[in-house]
């Protein structure tokens, strides 16, 4: 584990912190992260992608062959053209 001291620095009305490249790097963070505020620490998380792992979810249902009959979409008319989108 890699510990380095730094300084936070005004940016606009906020305050900001610079990541060093080493750093980041040995953290495998990217784009997105996620802040979790404790009493004295930030603690930033890689942020979970809003569908991850759905694709493995769909093929999973798709490998199971489950068949839908007629019943179960008889309202899907009724509701496709509720104008929800």
């Amino acid at each position: 584990m890699a510990t380095i001291t730094t300084k936070l620095v005004k940016d606009g009305n906020s305050m900001a912190v610079r990541l060093p490249k080493t750093i980041l790097a040995m953290s495998g963070l990217s784009d997105t992260v996620r802040l979790e505020a404790k009493r004295g620490q930030i603690v930033l998380r890689a942020a979970k992608q809003a569908r991850s792992g759905w694709e493995k979810q769909i093929a999973q249902v798709v490998a199971t062959n489950v068949s839908v009959n007629d019943e179960e979409l008889a309202d899907w008319d009724a509701v496709s053209g509720d104008g929800l989108d």
